[in-house]
């Protein structure tokens, strides 16, 4: 049983953390203000109030300013964010009179603005305000109110960090697996099955799929946990991650996976990542050093695939991916006496692209003639799934 534990006095800050384990939405709260124009804050504690009359509720803090404005100006719109308006969300958080100059929006029947993008909106009419503690209750009667034309996920602030609603698991949905690469799972997987069984160790094949590598097919050699399938196991596509899909896509889809891992990469990293990608595109494959720091990140994916992906292990995962993304390029130097974590080859489309990638976990270390026939074996299987698919490898 898990051990309690209290605070005595109640601390502030531990408060804020435990309350952080229950999700909430995220809106904006708008309004137009006779003297500033349009104005609004973010809020994550709005909730319905009653059905008939219909009658909402936010809980701003009192010393807040625009709130107290919006107060004033007796009418608002709640705006509820898209899962892709975190950005918006920080904007309208921060301090400042100039955020509609970075926004585009359209009066509600109140004058407010409804914020494009939103996926629905609650015009309403202040109604009550009741004080608890250092916050306002603020009831307002809702006067109109409506959706977006498409239906999109909401955005969530969970542990400190904001996210989307998804089912319980790092699993990829069915209907983002477009039949393209599901076509290519089933290439795949005689090839990946042979290489298992054959040597004994875990294979799988992964594809891109926007900006997340998905594990399409996986053949395990008795190694891989059995409270989860690593089958449509889904990962961040950001630097070290995913070399060998950037490879040979051009200085754009490098500077975009850089940029994911390190924000402003210095220079020294960015010609230390080109040198280790040019040496992929002689060698035509990939080598993940035997780093503890994998390790720690399988120890995250095992959590975040039978718990779910919670903001704090996702955080937890892109540090370690940051961690290794400076010094990363140090391995896979072709030596087959350096041990590894696994190795990977590409699988080529008529373009010349790379549309996925076969791995292979190799657990032995330091076996130099083992070593050079995994990577043969290997390069053969990705080599036959590109004859199959009438590929392009490049020269």
């Amino acid at each position: 049983m898990d051990t309690l534990t209290v605070n005595t006095p109640l601390d502030p800050q531990y408060f804020r953390r435990v309350l952080g384990h229950y999700p909430t939405g995220v809106c904006i709260v708008t309004a137009i203000d006779p003297e500033l124009g349009p104005i609004g804050m973010t809020v994550g504690s709005f909730t319905s109030v009653s059905l008939e009359p219909a009658l909402i509720a936010f809980l701003p803090m009192r010393e807040s300013g625009t709130y107290q404005r919006i107060r004033n100006a007796g009418r608002f719109c709640i705006n509820v964010l898209a899962s892709d308006q975190d950005d918006l969300c920080r904007l309208f958080a921060r301090r400042g009179s100039e955020k509609f100059s970075q926004v585009r929006w359209r009066p509600a029947p109140s004058g407010a603005p409804v914020l494009d993008g939103a996926i629905a909106w609650i015009d309403c009419r202040l109604d009550t305000v009741h004080e608890a503690g250092d916050h306002d209750i603020v009831i307002g009667a809702v006067d109109t109110l409506g959706t977006a034309d498409q239906s999109k996920s909401p955005l969530l602030f969970f542990q400190g960090g904001y996210g989307r609603f998804s089912t319980l698991s790092l699993m990829v949905g069915f209907e983002e697996v477009l039949p393209a690469h599901l076509r290519l799972a089933d290439r795949a997987r005689p090839q990946i099955e042979s290489l298992a069984a054959r040597y004994g160790v875990d294979c799988h094949a992964s594809a891109v799929i926007g900006e997340d590598v998905i594990q399409l097919a996986y053949a395990g050699a008795g190694s891989s946990d059995p409270d989860f399938s690593k089958v449509g196991l889904r990962l961040p596509l950001v630097a070290p991650m995913g070399a060998l899909f950037v490879a040979w896509a051009g200085p754009e889809a490098v500077d975009a996976w850089i940029s994911r891992s390190v924000a402003h990469p210095e220079p020294e990293l960015r010609q230390h990542v080109e040198e280790h990608l040019e040496q992929i595109r002689q060698q035509g494959w990939a080598a993940t050093p035997d780093d503890e720091r994998l390790h720690a990140m399988e120890s995250v994916v095992s959590r975040m695939a039978a718990t779910g992906p919670l903001p704090s292990t996702d955080r937890e995962l892109h540090e370690l991916l940051g961690a290794v993304a400076g010094d990363y390029a140090l391995a896979g130097d072709g030596s087959t006496e350096s041990p590894v974590h696994s190795i990977s080859a590409p699988v080529f489309d008529r373009d010349g692209q790379v549309v996925l990638i076969l791995t292979l976990n190799d657990r032995v270390r330091g076996n130099g003639a083992q070593r050079a026939e995994y990577h043969e074996a290997l390069l053969q299987a990705a080599s036959r799934v590109t004859a199959e698919m009438h590929g392009n490898p490049p020269a």
